[in-house]
């Protein structure tokens, strides 16, 4: 499996792709069919499918959470067993028009062998292993998908030993728990992550459309050219590159990924392939909201079953991403007051439905979470490109919100302002009322608030439903001219090309912005290629074959922050991951502590007593030391008198009952 990784990862991913169709695509076909006997048509041939795909990422999450905390990841096997049997019963209404395969295969092919270079590793020509720059995320995601995989839910902490289980909002990671768990040994948690990814990419385009749809703003007759548009937008970004270049002229340095040059506002492509979690809450939000609107037409029965599955599907968001559900959440209350004044608990039922299905996601995240302070703060969105994040710079940052917010949307603002200026009066469509209420909640959350736990996720994450109503008005106001693109000012066509280079900056970002390949900020130097990298991931794929699953690993957790292999090739736990292993809801104290406990084993020469001492307190069964360490430099190899278990040239796995007191 380790002989070629580029090859070992490419067939797992290929398996991972498949596994997800049956886990997700066939059983969202079957909950269509379900959900029809409810009153909503969802039509046939490609809208069926995006309907499908759909309601499977906005329902299905919230029903397994329940069966995988009863029973663990085989409980879901009997339900989306029988959902993509009763979708078998009727294929013909599936199978897509011939005319839009044209665009389609090709469209699913060019996002497949992007996923496939954002997520598989390869050996360069000197031995090297290119990892992809999302491990920083990727090795939390390949985590809790293992975690999930292997132990259900909840599931203990898999960044810090301790007694207890994790508080994380891990909805998402149901799906490729599930491809995981079907596919293993041949699919790995990180190539069933990047499965996943891949069909909540397939999500996107249909969800643009679906809201354009529902919100009448595609004209007859033009449907393809819109979606021909939405696809397009698809793979296009901000004015990022514009700061990128002058960052370069005045540092000399570069970023990988283009939007790192102030606060985050990152579109679709880079989203999905290292933040899909979201975007699955930011799905199954607006399909809950279609499916109330749609049950505003339905008899009394169909209207309430309808609330419920809407119910479901808000307790998706909310185990799907807390920012998410936190944003949108003032709009669906400010909703249901409303239609409590007009006598209508259809919103009522969903929202007592959504508290009632993810009871025990809150109690998790309560339980298992020992922060000591408040994770929403207040503050005002800073413009970092020009001014200074701290200090008393709040006002000139105040005034600069719609520069910044310009500058990030780039083609998207530009649309969106022309859209608006070419309509006649105010919105009276209920879609279109949600698409601007929830844009304006977004912008005014995203601006003045932000979390606290780690980075500013909650500004970075809610800002997404003002992103995706611009990209809808900006589809929707060029599919009516007769030359979308063509016919367009200068400006319009800088804006569309740097909004398309900034995302292929960030496709080249993964692999080859970075050390030694280019001059990069000093940040960077933990994405730098490392010869023992290869031998890790080896040591980490035996252990997860023959040493128990609850086997504490232990790294060098003060090397650097969040780029470790253990999550992304084991199946163990590590007893502290790094400085931010609180991530999973750990003390920071009981974090700081450990690091100062376990570091010096890798730093510097110590008495083998004194290291099995500080291991076992730290509760830690193996350590991993490899030629990245300062202690394995010292002694060009590991520490004398250390036996190997598992050696490798450059890694070596030692146990610690081995080591003698």
């Amino acid at each position: 499996m380790t002989a070629s990784p580029f090859l070992s990862d490419l067939a797992s991913l290929l398996a991972g792709v498949g596994l997800g169709a049956l886990w997700l695509l066939l059983p969202g076909a079957g909950l269509a069919t379900l959900v029809e006997r409810c009153g909503p048509d969802f039509g046939r041939g490609w809208p069926r499918l995006g309907w499908s795909l759909s309601l499977a990422l906005t329902l299905l999450p919230a029903v397994d959470a329940l069966l995988v905390r009863a029973g663990g990841v085989g409980m879901m096997l009997p339900l989306h067993a029988g959902l993509a049997i009763l979708a078998l019963r009727r294929p013909d209404i599936l199978r897509p028009q011939r005319q839009g395969s044209r665009l389609a295969a090709p469209m699913v092919l060019l996002w497949f062998i992007l996923i496939v270079i954002q997520f598989a590793d390869y050996v360069t020509s000197d031995g090297m292993l290119n990892q992809s720059l999302l491990e920083f995320d990727l090795v939390k995601h390949a985590a809790v998908t293992s975690a999930i995989a292997h132990q259900g839910v909840p599931f203990a902490d898999p960044f810090f030993a301790r007694p207890g289980f994790a508080g994380y909002y891990y909805y998402f990671y149901l799906l490729p728990a599930a491809i995981h768990w079907a596919g293993e040994p041949f699919v790995s948690a990180r190539m069933a992550f990047a499965g996943a990814a891949f069909w909540t990419g397939i999500a996107v385009p249909a969800l643009l459309w679906q809201i354009s749809s529902e919100a009448g703003l595609i004209t007859a007759e033009r449907g393809r050219r819109f979606m021909r548009l939405a696809l397009l937008f698809c793979f296009v970004s901000g004015t990022d590159l514009l700061w990128m270049g002058y960052r370069y002229l005045w540092s000399g340095s570069l970023e990988s990924r283009s939007d790192w040059w102030s606060t985050e506002v990152a579109f679709v492509l880079h989203s999905i392939v290292w933040v899909p979690h979201h975007i699955v809450a930011l799905i199954a939000a607006w399909i809950s909201m279609l499916l109330l609107v749609q049950a505003r037409q339905l008899p009394k029965i169909g209207r309430y079953m309808i609330a419920v599955l809407a119910g479901l599907g808000i307790a998706t968001c909310f185990g799907s991403s807390v920012w998410i559900m936190l944003t949108i959440a003032p709009v669906l209350a400010g909703w249901g007051l409303i239609s409590l004044r007009k006598g209508d608990i259809t919103i009522l039922i969903a929202g007592i439905v959504a508290l009632l299905a993810a009871i025990y996601q809150i109690h998790d995240l309560i339980v298992a979470r020992h922060d000591n302070a408040l994770p929403i703060a207040l503050t005002i969105r800073p413009f970092t490109f020009i001014l200074p994040r701290e200090g008393s710079w709040a006002l000139l940052h105040l005034l600069a919100l719609p520069l910044n917010y310009a500058m990030e949307f780039g083609i998207f603002a530009w649309g969106s302002i022309l859209y608006w200026r070419t309509r006649k009066e105010w919105p009276r469509q209920p879609v279109q009322i949600l698409l601007l209420a929830s844009a304006m909640v977004s912008l005014l959350i995203a601006s003045f608030l932000k979390s606290t736990i780690i980075n500013n996720d909650l500004g970075w994450r809610s800002i997404w439903f003002a992103q995706l109503a611009a990209i809808i008005w900006t589809t929707a106001w060029l599919h009516d001219q007769p030359r979308p693109i063509a016919d367009r000012p200068f400006t319009f066509k800088l804006l569309l090309a740097l909004g398309i280079a900034a995302v292929l900056w960030d496709i080249a970002g993964v692999r080859l912005i970075r050390p030694p390949y280019a001059p990069t900020s000093p940040s960077h130097e933990l994405f730098r290629l490392r010869s023992d990298n290869l031998d890790q991931r080896r040591i980490y794929e035996w252990a997860a074959r023959h040493l128990p699953a609850n086997a504490v690993i232990q790294h060098n957790p003060a090397l650097f922050q969040r780029s470790f292999n253990f999550g992304l090739y084991g199946r163990q736990p590590t007893g502290v991951a790094d400085k931010e292993a609180n991530l999973f809801g750990a003390s920071m104290d009981d974090v700081s502590l450990r690091i100062a406990t376990i570091a010096p084993i890798f730093s510097r020469a110590l008495p083998q007593a004194e290291i099995r001492r500080r291991a076992e307190a730290s509760g830690v069964d193996y350590l991993m030391i490899a030629a990245v360490d300062p202690v394995w430099s010292a002694h060009k190899g590991p520490p004398p008198g250390l036996r190997c278990i598992h050696r490798e040239p450059l890694a070596c796995l030692i146990a610690t009952k081995d080591i003698a007191r």
